[in-house]
C-alpha cells in the first residue's frame, strides 16, 4: 500500500465506483490511507471524485463525519466476517480449527475492504479525539469477540495472557496489509501458518 499515491491515480483506479455517497466514501478512504488525516481535505476528495466540496456536504457534515463513516464500514466488515464464521461453527468444533477459521475471516475481510479496514490500522491513531471516541466502541466490541473466542478455545489461559495474545494476534493480522503478497501464497495459507504458530505456542501454558 503506497503512501505516495496521488489524487489522479486514485481517481483512475476507482473510475467504475458508484456515484454519490458510495463513490465519495471509496475515494476518501483511499486518500485518507495514502495521505493521512491532515493531508486529506474535502477539496482534495472533491477533486478526485469530480465534484465541488459543497456537494460533499450534502452527504457528510464534515471531514470528521466522513472519516467516522469510513471507520464504521471497516470495522463492520471484519465484525460481520467474524460473526458469519461463528454461526457456521459449533462448540464441538476443534479449537485449532475455530481459531484458524476466524483468522482467515479477518484476513479475507481485511483485504476485501482494504482502504476501509486500513484506515483503522493507520489513520485512526492520527485522527482527532472526537473521531476516535466515535469509533472506539465498535473496535472494543470486535476485540471482545476475540476475547470470548480465546476463552472458549483455550480456557487455561490467564486473563493477562489472553489479553497479550489477543493484542498481538490482531496486530499481526493487521500488519499483513503492509507486507502480504498473494504471489507467495493464499490468504488461507497465511491464516493456517498464523494459527498453527499460535496454537502450538500455547503448549507452554499446559
Amino acid at each position: 500500500m503506497s503512501t505516495t499515491t496521488n489524487v489522479t491515480s486514485i481517481s483512475n483506479e476507482i473510475s467504475d465506483a458508484p456515484t454519490g455517497r458510495d463513490r465519495i466514501l471509496s475515494v476518501a478512504a483511499e486518500l485518507f490511507v495514502a495521505k493521512g488525516y491532515d493531508g486529506t481535505s474535502l477539496r482534495t476528495i472533491g477533486d478526485a471524485v469530480g465534484m465541488q466540496p459543497a456537494s460533499i456536504y450534502h452527504h457528510f457534515e464534515s471531514k470528521d463525519h466522513l472519516l467516522e463513516a469510513i471507520l464504521d464500514i471497516g470495522i463492520e466488515a471484519i465484525g460481520s466476517a467474524f460473526d458469519e464464521v461463528s454461526e457456521m461453527l459449533t462448540d464441538d468444533t476443534p479449537g485449532s480449527f475455530r481459531l484458524e477459521a476466524h483468522i482467515a475471516a479477518h484476513l479475507q475481510a481485511l483485504f476485501a475492504n482494504e482502504a476501509f479496514t486500513a484506515a483503522h490500522v493507520t489513520v485512526f491513531y492520527l485522527s482527532p479525539d472526537s473521531v476516535r471516541e466515535v469509533a472506539v466502541p465498535a473496535r472494543d466490541a470486535y476485540e471482545a469477540r476475540w476475547t470470548r473466542l480465546l476463552e472458549q478455545v483455550v480456557p487455561k489461559l490467564s486473563k493477562k495472557a489472553r489479553t497479550y495474545i489477543r493484542l498481538s494476534l490482531l496486530g499481526a493480522m493487521n500488519s499483513t496489509l503492509n507486507w502480504f503478497d498473494p504471489e507467495n501464497g493464499t490468504i488461507e495459507d497465511l491464516a493456517s501458518a498464523m494459527a498453527n504458530n499460535l496454537w502450538n505456542g500455547w503448549s507452554s501454558y499446559e
